[in-house]
């Protein structure tokens, strides 16, 4: 039962611009710290040698691609020990002292999901390894008006158990974090985190689905009876070029279970399967293709 709802709501608007500047400097000093992983981009430079420089992605297999060097494996390290590694191959093999800058031009390996009553419900990448709930707050843009005083998080459980997703149900008191009874560290948000700030109306149910990723105009829209996926996109103005029809997903939570549906909106314009009906609540993704 949430009984000072709007005393929470005025402090969270009221801390806007706190959370914003703890952020900025909780990231500013986690780039030395944060651990490179598959998909993030790096721009590195060896002063003088135009050829080893540019703008490398991470690979599944956690290695840049360096003209002359070849394949080196960064997945798992710091900047400094990425730096360091680059250095010493060079240095070893092909030149005298070099200079090496590297530093991370996108985050791209560290992902969390962030749905319910927020600003900019939708998936986040870390700039550092581990994160608190203030900072995906401010990432959010803060909650809204109907927004309850507690969030969940789900969280892939190590072990997960026959059905479901295998996620395991914390409780975040927003009232209390914001107040300074409990420490926001407490409750570290780590990748591949689901965090849910439920609505506080007395049906406990948004009556709204989302859509993001490449479709013309991401968001959240009323829920109707009957609503698909495919209809969805279709709202939001279609599909971007390299939008990967065939990878879509929902993300559904249902009570303590997450549920993720693999969807392939190609099929189902050609008739060759079912159209899927959404629920309440329902986060859709389309994806960029590979290609």
């Amino acid at each position: 039962m949430v009984t000072s709802f709007p005393h929470l709501y005025r402090a969270v608007a009221a801390a806007g611009c706190a959370l914003v500047w703890i952020a900025a400097a909780a990231w500013a000093g986690a780039a030395e710290a944060y651990h490179l992983g598959i998909g993030d981009v790096l721009k590195i430079e060896v002063v003088g040698e135009a050829d080893l420089t540019g703008v490398f992605p991470i690979s599944p297999r956690g290695t840049v691609t360096l003209k002359l060097i070849g394949e080196i494996e960064v997945g798992g390290l710091t900047l400094t020990e990425a730096r360091d590694k680059l250095r010493a191959v060079l240095e070893r093999d092909y030149l005298l002292n070099p200079t090496v800058k590297v530093e991370i031009q996108e985050y791209k390996s560290k992902k969390i999901l962030v749905l319910g009553e927020v600003r900019k419900p939708g998936e986040y990448y870390l700039r550092q390894d581990a994160t608190n709930i203030l900072e995906v707050l401010s990432l959010v843009g803060g909650m809204t008006e109907n927004a309850a005083s507690d969030a969940i998080l789900f969280r892939r459980a190590a072990d997960p158990a026959a059905g479901g997703e295998g996620r395991t149900k914390f409780t975040i008191s927003l009232q209390d974090v914001l107040s300074g009874r409990q420490d926001p560290d407490a409750l570290p948000i780590l990748p591949d985190d689901i965090i849910n700030v439920p609505s506080r109306k007395s049906d406990t149910q948004s009556y709204q689905v989302y859509i993001e990723g490449k479709v013309k105009s991401p968001g959240a829209y009323d829920f109707r009876p009957g609503m698909t996926v495919y209809e969805l996109c279709l709202m939001a103005g279609g599909f971007m070029p390299f939008a990967a029809e065939n990878r879509a997903e929902v993300i559904r939570l249902d009570g303590e279970t997450v549920t993720r549906l693999k969807i392939n909106i190609k099929k189902i314009k050609k008739g060759e399967i079912r159209d899927v009906p959404l629920v309440p609540g329902d986060k859709v993704i389309v994806p960029e293709s590979w290609f």
